[in-house]
């Protein structure tokens, strides 16, 4: 009896010790980061260009990258449609995004919806609302000082050209307070310093004429020196304009096209200001992932950017800017 005992103690011993190590390597799975969640972060921005918003999601897809998180960029069919913005925000959100950042095609209408919604998950803007967020939970903006932008490229106006020269400054998207805040620093660098500034905005006839016709149609029916633009899609379409005018003007403007670039190297632009945009995604990114992390490490933090010409387009910092995924 005593040697059947000992023969089963013998057989017990490997078999418990067998499923101690199964359970140790399952515990292991278990916890193992494969295993874990990825989170999914939407990247919501307004037009149907994915290239112009290349910069942003390079920056934002770094983090995610580090943090084990997916990148979505979501674009839209219209530049300022924000009930399509909404809808789409609100699939996101019903689809189980874990944080959203969004580029706001309207910043009012925008902003109002988020707030309604009450969002348990991190927001994050990039580009400027003009009412401060730091009161909403869970909320960021990142941006560049859009105002003292617009300043610095009137000053570059008023430094470059005659105080007698007519100025026209296209005032499109103005629904977006990155671009009413740069117009805003334009405006009032330039009070009293130049011959005349003319505003072409559209009238409510306009609204649904194609930017690029709207553009030519002002270019033909006034006499101006200077043009300026605040924003991509405006900077683009002025140039196409001109382009298929036959036409050419000294342009001043705020963008991070790859065409706004271009013509800058062919001297079209004079003057072209540029945020760093990989900069905004990276931030936005940390803000939506790590936020308590981004306060510490961030606070106070503040976007680049910089008036570039093109003498100087070929400086180091200008060339990093400029073009950032070039070795």
């Amino acid at each position: 009896m005593k040697m059947l005992k000992d023969k089963r103690s013998i057989i017990a011993i490997p078999v418990l010790l067998l499923i101690f190590i199964m359970f140790v390597i399952a515990q292991m799975n278990t916890k193992s980061p494969a295993n874990e969640k990825r989170k999914k972060v939407s990247l919501i921005v307004y037009g149907d260009d994915n290239e112009r918003w290349e910069n942003l999601r390079q920056g934002a897809e770094l983090v995610c990258g580090e943090k084990d998180a997916d990148l979505t960029l979501i674009t839209t069919l219209e530049e300022s449609d924000a009930g399509e913005q909404k809808d789409i925000i609100e699939r996101e959100i019903e689809g189980g995004a874990d944080a959203l950042i969004v580029a706001a095609c309207n910043s009012t209408e925008i902003k109002a919806f988020m707030d309604e919604r009450k969002l348990r998950i991190p927001v994050v803007y990039v580009e400027s609302l003009s009412t401060a967020l730091l009161t909403i939970k869970d909320t960021a903006v990142i941006s560049p000082d859009d105002y003292q932008m617009g300043f610095e490229l009137g000053e570059a106006v008023v430094e470059n050209e005659s105080d007698i020269v007519t100025v026209a400054v296209i005032s499109e998207n103005t629904e977006r307070d990155s671009v009413s805040l740069r117009e805003k620093g334009f405006m009032d660098a330039v009070e009293g310093k130049v011959g005349k500034v003319i505003e072409w905005k559209r009238s409510e006839r306009q609204q649904n004429v194609q930017t690029r016709m709207f553009i030519q149609r002002a270019v033909v029916s006034e006499a101006t020196d200077v043009i300026v633009t605040f924003d991509n899609s405006t900077t683009d379409a002025l140039l196409d304009a001109l382009s298929n005018l036959n036409q050419s003007s000294k342009l001043y403007s705020i963008s991070t096209s790859d065409k706004a670039v271009y013509n800058l190297y062919n001297n079209e632009i004079k003057a072209l200001e540029y945020p760093n945009e990989f900069s905004m995604g990276y931030l936005a990114a940390m803000y939506a992932l790590d936020e308590s992390y981004a306060r510490r490490k961030f606070a106070g933090e503040e976007i680049e950017y910089r008036t570039v010409r093109k003498e100087n387009m070929y400086d180091e910092d200008n060339q990093r800017l400029l073009f950032p995924f070039v070795n």
